[in-house]
This record gives C-alpha cells, sequence and structure tokens, in this order.
C-alpha cells in the first residue's frame, strides 16, 4: 500500500499518521477525516475569495526578485506538518534536468502567492474562458482548508493573497510578463472538507499592458469527468523541493492508471514534488506545443515512490468557471 503525501501542507500529517500505522487510505471522495471537519453540504459550491487589498503595482513590488527566488512550497511555511526527503543528503546538489526538444508552453508557469507573510510557490496554467485572463490551479494553492496549521497560520480557514503568475518562469526569467491576480475561486468541498475530490481552483488575473493574459500566451481547453486511464497525459510543474529547485520547469510523460483502490488517477515514474502542486495534466490536441486539454490539476503524491497523484476534474468545474467570468 503507497504512503501518500499531499503537497499541501494542511493535509500530510494526517495521512502520513495514519498509513504508516496500517489503516487503510483517505476513502476516494473524502478528505483526511479531522476531528472537526464536516461534509459540506454542497461541495460542489463556489466560494470568492476577498477582494485584494493591494494595487497591482503594489504587488508587483511585493513580488522583488529576491522574494520570488526565496518562496518554498507551502510545507515548507509549515514545519510541524513536514516530511523529510529521502535520499540525497542536504549537502548534495540540486538537479534541474534538461529535456532536449520539448519546450515549456507558454501558457503553463509558475504560481507565488502569500501565505500570511511567508512567500508560497504552485504551479498553474492558463485557460481559455469568456474572459480570458484566467489559469486553473490546486484549491490548496488558494485556501488553508478547514484546519489551518503550523506557525504561520492563523486559526482560522482564509483565502491566501498577492497571487502572481509568471508564464514559462526559469531561473527569475518572465519573458511573458508577471501577471497581478484581481479574483480567485474555490469549491467548498475542498474549503470545508478538505477532499480531494474538490481540490482545483480558478485564479483571475487583470490586464498587463492593456492586454489580457490568454491573449498574451494562449489557454487550454478545460474537460471534465476523463476516466483515470489516459493514454499520452503530459504533465507539466515547477517542483521546488530536494532534488529541484523550482527555477526550471519540469515535465512528465506517460499513460495515467487508477491509483489502488481510490478516485485518484497516477502518473507512475514521475517524481515532481511541492511546488508542482496545480500543474496541469494536459492531453494532446493537435501539434500544438502551447495549448491542449487539461483534465486534472496536481494534487499530492506517494511518499517514497515516483508517483504523482491528481483527481480527473469534476463536472462541477464548469460552475467555477461560470462564477470565475459573472
Amino acid at each position: 500500500m503507497g504512503v501518500f503525501r499531499s503537497f499541501s501542507a494542511l493535509t500530510i500529517g494526517a495521512l502520513v499518521s495514519v498509513t504508516l500505522a496500517g489503516v487503510v487510505p483517505t476513502p476516494p471522495d473524502a478528505g483526511p477525516g479531522r476531528p472537526g471537519t464536516v461534509a459540506a453540504a454542497d461541495p460542489g459550491r463556489v466560494v470568492a475569495a476577498p477582494e485584494p487589498l493591494r494595487t497591482a503595482r503594489e504587488v508587483r513590488r511585493y513580488w522583488t526578485r529576491a522574494r520570488m527566488a526565496a518562496a518554498v512550497p507551502i510545507e515548507e511555511l509549515v514545519p510541524s506538518l513536514s516530511a523529510s526527503t529521502s535520499g540525497a543528503g542536504a549537502d548534495a546538489p540540486r538537479r534541474t534536468p534538461e529535456r532536449a526538444g520539448v519546450r515549456t508552453p507558454r501558457t503553463t508557469g509558475k504560481l507565488f502567492f502569500n501565505v500570511d507573510g511567508g512567500a508560497a510557490v504552485c504551479s498553474a496554467a492558463a485557460i481559455k474562458t469568456e474572459k480570458r485572463n484566467q489559469v486553473i490551479t490546486a484549491g490548496h494553492c488558494v485556501h488553508t482548508g478547514p484546519n489551518p496549521g503550523g506557525i504561520l497560520l492563523p486559526p482560522d480557514p482564509h483565502f491566501y493573497s498577492d497571487w502572481l503568475f509568471v508564464p514559462r518562469y526559469r531561473n527569475g526569467a518572465a519573458p511573458f510578463g508577471r501577471w497581478v491576480a484581481n479574483g480567485a475561486w474555490a469549491f467548498t468541498g475542498w474549503i470545508e472538507n478538505e477532499s480531494f475530490k474538490f481540490d482545483q481552483a480558478i485564479i483571475s488575473f487583470k490586464k498587463r499592458n492593456g492586454r489580457r493574459l490568454v491573449d498574451q500566451v494562449g489557454g487550454n481547453e478545460v474537460v471534465w469527468g476523463k476516466d483515470q486511464r489516459q493514454w499520452g497525459t503530459r504533465i507539466w510543474g515547477w517542483p521546488a523541493e530536494f532534488p529541484y529547485d523550482g527555477e526550471t520547469p519540469q515535465r512528465c510523460d506517460g499513460r495515467t492508471v487508477p491509483f489502488e483502490n481510490s478516485a485518484d488517477a497516477a502518473m507512475n515514474n514521475c517524481d515532481m514534488n511541492g511546488g508542482a502542486s496545480g500543474g496541469p495534466w494536459l492531453l494532446p490536441r493537435g501539434r500544438t506545443a502551447n495549448t491542449g486539454r487539461i483534465w486534472a490539476v496536481t494534487s499530492r503524491r506517494v511518499i517514497g515512490e515516483p508517483i504523482l497523484l491528481a483527481r480527473p476534474l469534476p463536472r462541477e468545474i464548469r460552475r467555477m468557471i461560470r462564477s470565475a467570468n459573472r
């Protein structure tokens, strides 16, 4: 039996403690079942983040090059829920393998956000919507879920803030600009119950130099209700835990399969880790390298094994897209 490790720091502790004890993994459509967690009456209901407190100029000033370089996966901001990386020691060099012949889609990028004063990172991808200014990412990249924890997070559930999307980020470079968010949406199923079925979110962005995000970089289609078995899936992400450093994009290609007896889809032989959360699971569309069809976003991985996990996007993603386009 595999041992789950969520990319969300908010679920690691509970999952590790039960699986190491030999208990059956989390049920297919439930969260980790922490004390005080009550199932949402309508888990597919969409909740919007509060209006941004900072202007676009203030957010760009906040995200200095030094702060962006220092940003870490959310796990590292919650030490009590972190797990050490097995394998090479801390003094070993980080690896950023080059994969020749495949250019990173400009629709994909690194997502920075403010976690109560800490600088955090995820991955995301631009999507085709009516407003042409949105990305899809993981729910735990926008909201704490029902049980915040750690030394930085206040005790009450809340949205994060100051999201900044950098398409095709690489070693600090922003070839298609730095985009400032003006809205974010998450499912009640994540916010109230940490249900992995609803570990998705949409973030919208302000215009930059008079242009919308999708007009600048293109957008991917969003497809839902897919089977866990998909041939030819390509996953992009910016993993930032050892042995990666978060400065270069990484990809995994292959066939996805159901993971054990859960509702998760698994990509085997994929060793991406924290920072890759929210990265797109793409099906090809023609010969273009910049756009495709997103059918899932990275949620978590299996401890000690190169297995990445995600849920196929639920049909409720349509409700979220409608909400984000009002």
